[in-house]
This record gives structure tokens, C-alpha cells and sequence, in this order.
């Protein structure tokens, strides 16, 4: 479920927002990133394909690079084309570099190598970025300004995320010099202006190149869910800019209150959680700030069948994870909660109902109470969540 090491090139490389990337790739790799990461950005399709097939992995896939390389090059008005090979040209050992160095073209091309075998999606993203990382340029240092280092434009709700983060950290007096990887090229070459970097898990490799590179300082975060998480990502940027905190005027309870019988009818409640980076602060938000009782936590890279089976012999009674995790959740007749990369069975339309942050804490809360009072069916333990919640 974890994707491998193409899937992660590809979603940091598409979030250059003025960049094409040129999957050299049969088409089902190509329609599966793509699928994914054009979910809730229809309009925004900036990725094409060699189209690799049975000719190309027979007689090599070079000459099908170069035509598609003339051709995104004419097509597209774009300042880079980003070329990432994938498993079948690893395997057939296409020359990918020397068929970039043998035409004369207008855009710059930069290429990485990412068959999906070779590395975790995770492994994928951090190459994808550090590789990118040599565009930037030395820049002057803008005072109390930050980069945002780990975001992916197809993770699920991360527009009103971002929009919800950039609203606290700017409420601080702090700036957002850059968000990577959802970024123009310009912003990105840029990045080194930030006085911090912060990295919200993912993206360190860049982080310590721009370290060692351009002197710029880091620090590693966990995503901001729930009010305490919030509170410890504002202290932490709050902390290391000199900026003065006043965390506690951020909080506004009264959404929470006005829903505390829901809340109280859910106190531990047996859930288990999974994902990528996500997947602890999401398990601490619902442990720490609801009182659910984590039952089973895994991360995406860990064994999946591993984790079904021990969710199966645990008392979940709702799952917290992506839409892989709906058949799941069907098998055991409970709840399902989307938070995570990959989610294709629903859409995010709205920018104005984070998960993350202040104001994501009560949006958040207000998606898993509907999620338990709006599921039609028994749980695992034969009685309805209606009847759970009337009690």
C-alpha cells in the first residue's frame, strides 16, 4: 500500500506547479499516479507518458523518450520538464541521460531515476526533492520567514490545511517564504531566503542539503491535528524565530461544547489508525484530545497484511486511514474515516474545512462524529452505532 519509490518521485515533482513531468512508463503507471493526484485538481494535469510497451521493452525505450521529450517540449509553456523513469526502463536499462544530452531543447530537463522497486514512496519524495534541490539559488535571508517542506498537492484536505497552517503561522507575524512541494519553480529556486525551515514528515533530505548548502536551519514537526498538536507546532516555530507565544487565544472550545454528549457517548471508543507520517499525530489527537483507545497503529511501510489481521483479531470499532481501508471496513461492518493519501472514493471541493490546525481540530471532530452517526449497518459486535449513541 505504500506505493514504492516512483509514486513518491512523482508526487513531490508535481507539485513544482509550473513543471511537467514526463512519466517514462507504460500507461498504467502513468494513469495510476495521475488517477491519484487529479482526484479533487481535475484542471490540473501536468504529467504525460512515453507510453513504454511490448516494442519498447523488447528493443528499448529510447527512441519513444526522445520523441515524447520533442513533443512536451513543443507542447508545453513550461520552464522545466522533469523526467522520471520508472521500473521497466530501470530494467531494461534505458540510457535515460544520454537521450537528454543528444537533443538541443528550450526547457531545462532534469531526470530521476525511480523504479518503483528500488525504495519506499517516502524514499521516492525525499530523492524527488534533494535532486530538485540543486535549482535553488543563494538568496537573501527574508527575517521571520519559513518554508513548509513535506505537503504533496494529492494529499486528501491539504489545501484547507495549508490554508489553515499559513493562517497561524502568519497570525504569528511570521511569513511563508515557500511551500514544498506545492510551489511555482520561482518559489522554489527561492526557498534558501527562508530563515527556517520547517518539515512536516517529510522532506529532511532537502532539509539538511539546504542546511549544509545555504546555512538554513531546520526543525521536524508533527502534523498540526487537534488543539494540543497545533499548540506544539506554533511553540515550536514560536521558539526557534524569538517570535513571542500566546498559544492559548487560539483556542475556542465552544464547538466541542456544544457537541459533548456525542463526545462523551464515543470516550473509549477501541479505533485503529493508519497511514503515512500522519498516522501518530493523528493517533495521539484521538487518544489525548477524544479518549479513544488506540487498538492497532501501523504505518503505510510497515506489513499490510500484518496489519488487517491484527485489527481483525483486535475490538476496532471504527478505522482511521485511507480508501484502501474501505473493503476492510466493510468486512467488519464499521466505520471508516478517510484522512490520508490515497483517497479516490471521495472529493475536497471547499478550502474552508481543514483537519489540521485550530480551526481543523473542531472540523475534524465534527467528520468523526458523522462518520459513527451516519453509518447504516451493525458493528462487529452486533448492535447498531445509533443504538451506541442513544444510550
Amino acid at each position: 500500500m505504500d506505493g514504492g519509490r516512483f509514486f513518491g518521485a512523482f508526487r513531490a515533482c508535481s507539485g513544482i506547479t509550473d513543471a511537467v513531468v514526463l512519466n517514462h512508463v507504460p500507461v498504467g503507471c502513468n494513469w495510476g499516479v495521475g488517477m491519484f493526484n487529479n482526484i479533487s485538481s481535475q484542471p490540473d494535469i501536468r504529467h504525460a507518458c512515453t507510453v513504454v510497451h511490448e516494442r519498447e521493452i523488447v528493443f528499448g525505450g529510447e527512441e519513444a523518450l526522445k520523441r515524447a521529450l520533442r513533443l512536451a517540449d513543443k507542447t508545453y509553456d513550461a520552464p522545466l520538464l522533469v523526467v522520471i523513469s520508472g521500473d521497466v526502463p530501470s530494467i531494461i536499462g534505458d540510457d535515460v541521460q544520454s537521450v537528454i544530452d543528444s537533443l538541443s531543447l528550450k526547457k531545462d530537463v532534469l531526470w530521476l531515476e525511480a523504479a518503483g522497486y528500488k525504495g519506499s514512496m517516502r524514499n521516492g519524495y525525499e530523492d524527488a526533492l534533494l535532486k530538485l534541490g540543486s535549482l535553488m539559488k543563494e538568496c537573501n535571508v527574508k527575517k521571520r520567514s519559513v518554508n513548509l517542506i513535506g505537503l504533496c498537492p494529492d494529499d486528501f484536505k491539504v489545501h484547507a490545511d495549508l490554508k489553515e497552517i499559513k493562517r497561524i503561522i502568519e497570525a504569528l507575524g511570521i511569513g511563508v517564504n515557500s511551500t514544498i512541494s506545492m510551489c511555482s519553480l520561482e518559489e522554489f529556486c527561492a526557498a534558501p531566503a527562508a530563515e527556517l525551515n520547517v518539515v512536516m514528515g517529510q522532506g529532511a533530505k532537502l532539509a539538511k542539503y539546504m542546511k549544509n548548502e545555504f546555512g538554513v536551519p531546520y526543525i521536524e514537526v508533527d502534523y498540526p491535528y487537534g488543539l494540543e498538536g497545533s499548540m506544539k507546532f506554533t511553540e515550536a516555530l514560536c521558539g526557534n524565530l524569538g517570535v513571542e507565544y500566546g498559544g492559548e487565544k487560539y483556542l475556542d472550545l465552544e464547538p466541542f461544547e456544544r457537541t459533548y454528549l456525542y463526545l462523551h457517548e464515543m470516550y473509549g471508543t477501541s479505533v485503529s489508525v493508519t497511514g503515512d507520517f500522519r498516522c501518530n499525530p493523528m493517533a495521539d489527537f484521538l487518544e489525548r484530545e477524544l479518549g479513544f483507545e488506540i487498538e492497532v497503529k501501523s504505518c503505510f511501510e510497515e506489513d499490510r497484511s500484518s496489519f488487517e489481521e491484527n485489527v481483525r483479531n483486535s475490538n476496532t470499532m471504527m478505522l482511521f486511514g485511507s480508501s484502501f481501508e474501505r473493503g476492510l471496513a466493510r468486512e467488519l461492518q464499521i466505520p471508516l474515516m478517510r484522512f490520508v493519501y490515497p483517497v479516490f472514493d471521495q472529493v475536497c471541493m471547499c478550502d474552508y474545512a481543514p483537519y489540521a490546525g485550530f480551526r481543523g481540530a473542531a472540523y475534524l471532530t465534527e467528520s468523526i462524529i458523522n462518520s459513527v452517526m451516519g453509518f447504516d449497518g451493525k458493528s462487529r459486535n452486533n448492535f447498531s452505532y445509533q443504538e451506541m449513541m442513544s444510550q
